[in-house]
């Protein structure tokens, strides 16, 4: 097989094995080559052909990305090699003692909960696929408000729950392809448009139902006109919920407590008009107000005399959205929850919706690399049996979502998953600790900058969410090759320009080091070398190769040669093909 640098050739080595060999020495295309590996002498004619291919491949080996073979000297301290590699290993060196890997997670933990995903691409796309999943047969009354803000939808999720309709968002110019179509699916008998939107939105909307107009201004006399509305059409208002009218953050579980279980929801200033707040709550005639938020959402005085005051806070957003769900629990819903990103409010809007009427459900709230604390102590209290996640997976990561499953905060499983996943071969990810759990482990740590030791704790979890990544040091050569970096001793297997795989592996020792250089896989032996125990070597340069090894301890041990564990050799083998640069350093 020709691959343009040479031709690979099925050769019998002395065992009798048939192996693939790279002979650099024959181009492709060349007579005269031809001629010489035959012993026929090139005549005048082929002197000058040759003399015209000279110059023509002369420009493209000076363009070539890749440069040539080449020997580096060797390291300050190390010496010059006294054995061949390939030589048979003297007694007792294939039993060193290996390290085992002990892992020493710990947290909170809660019932295992089955987990589902929707992973809206927009928030549009979104309220409409929510709309499908919570309303299969059509709704008789839709809410919309326009998508463009945090507060208009928040303030239609009380008006939603109380006509048990979906909340769809739409923009204040032009009603979204998707959502046009998940309105004529309704088929509904009323729209109710909450916030501002233009006349030909409304123009549109009334070719599908009958439109009426909620709530115009700025939010606060929207949410007044809102909850008015809503107690016209059932809403219970002996209770209204508050929250802030300048901290959308802090009020993202406010919906779903608000749709569920039907109470008017108020905007309210942070400080000042106490008088305004008062007044408005008692002509909803309400005898409990849910204030969500703390002081910085929403002040002590403005508040101060509304009847029998509930304020519902903890710090930051995550914890507030944890302390409204566990009020949803103490204010009859018992369903599943929905988990949401806090950094998309919106989702908390029209998910809050679904979650409340549909669900008879909170909305929790997460971010970051892993489940919230604040969230993790909610499921720790009421352990639900299942949860549907409302966002992609870069806004609620996999981790989230599989210490979910696994019903915990530090769990092997999901670090093996993520291990996995940043490129420390695994074959099966199923939370046992094995042989291959202590090379991933010893790979990481040498990645993540620690002394490699096999203990993985909760420091490494920390370290590994942050995903520690090795640099290409040779980003000249093609775009996928081989390093070895003998200093921290890891294999690592480039591709696109990046570090997609990386290896533990123990190199040559100071008696006999590994070549340092740039070089070229030259040959590859499916086989075991039972004189030497080399298992499926990959040759380089000479009889320096990288090949599997019953002992890879964690320091150069090797006479010159990349050791590797017998499973992984079996991950890197296919891998790494003919030709392939691999440098060295």
């Amino acid at each position: 097989m020709d691959d343009g640098l040479g031709k690979r050739v099925a050769v019998a080595d002395t065992a009798g094995h048939w192996v693939e060999r790279f002979d650099p020495s024959e181009e492709r295309g060349s007579k005269v080559g031809a001629d010489m590996a035959h012993g026929r002498p090139a005549g005048g004619w082929s002197a000058l052909l040759a003399f015209v291919l000279v110059l023509a491949m002369a420009p493209a080996a000076a363009a070539s990305p890749s440069p040539p073979d080449q020997l580096d000297p060797p390291a300050p301290g190390e010496g010059t090699p006294l054995r061949n590699p390939t030589d048979p290993p003297p007694a007792g060196y294939g039993t060193l003692s290996q390290p085992s890997a002990s892992v020493t997670l710990d947290g909170r933990t809660w019932a295992r909960a089955t987990v589902k995903r929707l992973a809206p691409t927009n928030p549009y796309a979104g309220s409409a696929k929510v709309s499908r999943r919570g309303w299969p047969g059509g709704a008789r009354r839709v809410v919309v408000a326009p998508g463009t803000n945090h507060y208009d939808p928040m303030i239609a999720s009380s008006l939603a729950g109380t006509v048990r309709g979906p909340l769809l968002l739409i923009k204040t110019r032009s009603v979204p392809p998707r959502v046009r179509r998940e309105l004529r699916r309704l088929d509904p008998d009323r729209i109710f448009v909450v916030g501002d939107v233009r006349r030909r939105v409304v123009t549109r909307l009334r070719d599908v139902a009958t439109v009426a107009r909620v709530g115009r201004g700025n939010r606060y006399e929207t949410s007044v006109a809102v909850a008015r509305r809503a107690v016209k059409l059932g809403a219970r208002h002996r209770t209204v919920v508050v929250a802030g009218g300048r901290a959308p953050a802090a009020g993202l579980g406010a919906a779903a407590l608000a749709a569920g279980r039907r109470y008017p929801l108020l905007l309210t200033q942070r400080s000042g008009e106490r008088l305004r707040l008062q007044r408005r709550v008692r002509e909803l005639g309400a005898r409990r107000a849910l204030v969500i938020g703390d002081r910085s959402a929403v002040s002590v005085g403005i508040v101060r005399k509304l009847p029998r005051l509930k304020r519902l806070a903890r710090p930051g957003p995550v914890g507030t959205a944890a302390a409204v769900a566990a009020a949803a629990r103490r204010h009859g819903l018992r369903g599943s929850p929905v988990l949401i990103s806090r950094n998309n409010g919106l989702a908390a809007s029209y998910a809050g919706v679904w979650a409340g009427v549909r669900r008879d459900a909170p909305v929790l709230v997460t971010g970051g690399r892993e489940l919230a604390d604040p969230a993790a102590w909610w499921f720790k209290r009421y352990e639900p049996r299942k949860v549907v996640v409302v966002a992609a997976k870069k806004s609620v990561s996999v981790v989230a979502s599989c210490q979910l499953r696994r019903g915990g905060m530090r769990r092997w499983y999901c670090a093996e998953r993520v291990l996995h996943r940043q490129g420390y071969h695994m074959p099966q990810v199923d939370g046992r600790v094995d042989r291959f759990t202590v090379w991933a482990v010893y790979a990481f740590e040498k990645v993540a900058g620690r002394t490699p030791n096999g203990t993985f704790g909760n420091d490494e979890w920390r370290r590994m969410l942050r995903n520690p990544r090795h640099a290409v040091r040779r980003p000249d050569l093609p775009s996928t090759h081989v390093e070895i970096d003998i200093g921290r001793q890891l294999i690592l297997l480039v591709k696109d320009g990046k570090v997609a795989h990386h290896i533990h592996t123990s190199t040559g020792k100071a008696s006999t080091p590994m070549v340092r250089g740039t070089f070229t896989v030259y040959e590859k032996r499916d086989y075991l070398q039972t004189h030497n125990q080399m298992y499926r070597p990959i040759f380089f340069y000479g009889g320096y190769a990288i090949h599997g090894y019953p002992s890879v301890p964690l320091y150069p041990a090797s006479h010159g040669c990349g050791r590797t564990y017998n499973g992984n050799q079996d991950f890197l083998y296919p891998k790494i093909f003919m030709g392939e640069r691999v440098a060295t350093y």
